[in-house]
């Protein structure tokens, strides 16, 4: 009888005591992927013209599954996708006055080919960027698309797909760095469906070479977003412990009534109230993250974790590491929307 009262004594303090974490999404004003040094005004745009030895399919597509070489393809074919890359490229960085000028020069680099993409020497990085008179250099390292076309089979619409391939690097002739190099993967589909999911049979679908432009253009135009600022969603997670005060708290969250919420974990904030000051604490560092002020949100956040430190609790340690972390880069991605404007 002892036991079962005591089993029953632990199970109410295990229940009693539970924490819950929740997701709660944000928009965040978030800065462009790519640093752009703020002295940047000019930038040069080049195609390096690289091709991987294996990447020989460019004059072919695939007809259902069966692999075609184009009759009617230009010589120069390739050239003309990337043009029409690099001017999407252009075009998206005018339209958000990222530079005051932007000069393409797709015909510097002779064709070639080889098993590794090495980074361009320095030396001919600082000559581009000297005799283009420019401050910045990205180079489109090596682009690749493939068609395909799918006739209707079964109950499945035809459907054409062309899938892209891009390397991109930005050469920073000042500090001779390389500031990005990124591999960009996409695949553009179409298929006689329209947006609202509803089976067009008349549908037209994009000949092979319209296509092919259609999806050139999307690889400068995705590209172009690594430097913007934009807002995005993210989430963040809260905790709410047992105790109804957190419940309350919650709801206030879930209303974005902050200070309410802010009140009612300020009385839990106290060393005397053990680990639901843990969990008080976490959650003001959100609180004040969510009203801009990212310097108390740290405070708060660094107080949580000594005392989750003193109480030796791993899973609040984890997460507010891991919360740690997440600030850190919210500040410095505060700092260079600060600088940029």
């Amino acid at each position: 009888m002892k036991r079962i009262i005591l089993f029953a004594i632990i199970l109410f303090v295990t229940i009693s005591s539970c924490t819950v974490y929740k997701e709660y999404a944000i928009d965040i004003y978030k800065p462009g992927e790519i640093a752009v040094p703020p002295n940047v005004e000019n930038v040069a745009l080049v195609y390096r013209n690289f091709k991987y030895q294996g990447d020989t399919l460019q004059h072919y597509y695939k007809d259902d599954n069966r692999l075609k070489r184009s009759k009617n393809d230009p010589g120069n074919m390739d050239s003309i996708l990337v043009s029409y890359t690099l001017k999407e490229l252009a075009s998206n960085l005018k339209s958000k006055n990222t530079f005051d000028r932007i000069h393409i020069f797709p015909g510097i680099f002779k064709p070639h080919t080889g098993k590794k993409l090495p980074a361009l020497n320095f030396d001919l990085v600082n000559k581009l960027t000297s005799d283009t008179e420019t401050d910045l250099l990205i180079s489109l390292e090596t682009f690749s698309c493939f068609f395909s076309q799918y006739s209707a089979d079964q109950g499945v619409p035809k459907s054409r797909e062309v899938i892209t391939a891009a390397v991109w690097a930005v050469y920073d002739p000042f500090t001779e760095k390389v500031i990005e190099r990124k591999t960009m993967i996409d695949t553009v589909f179409w298929n006689s469906y329209d947006k609202n999911g509803k089976y067009q049979k008349s549908a037209k679908l994009p000949p092979r070479k319209m296509a092919l432009k259609v999806a050139s253009q999307m690889v400068g135009e995705n590209y172009s977003k690594r430097f913007f600022a934009s807002w995005q969603t993210v989430s963040r997670m809260y905790s709410v412990p047992s105790p109804s005060d957190f419940t309350d708290a919650s709801n206030f969250l879930i209303k974005g009534d902050w200070d309410s919420a802010i009140k009612i974990w300020m009385k839990y904030a106290p060393d005397k109230n053990g680990k639901l000051a843990i969990e008080a604490r976490y959650n003001l560092a959100l609180a004040y993250e969510m009203k801009d002020d990212v310097l108390a949100a740290w405070k708060w956040l660094d107080s949580a974790h000594k005392l989750a430190t003193s109480y030796k609790s791993k899973e609040s340690i984890k997460m507010i590491e891991k919360y740690q972390k997440v600030l850190a880069k919210r500040k410095k991605d505060i700092d260079r929307l600060n600088n940029v404007i």
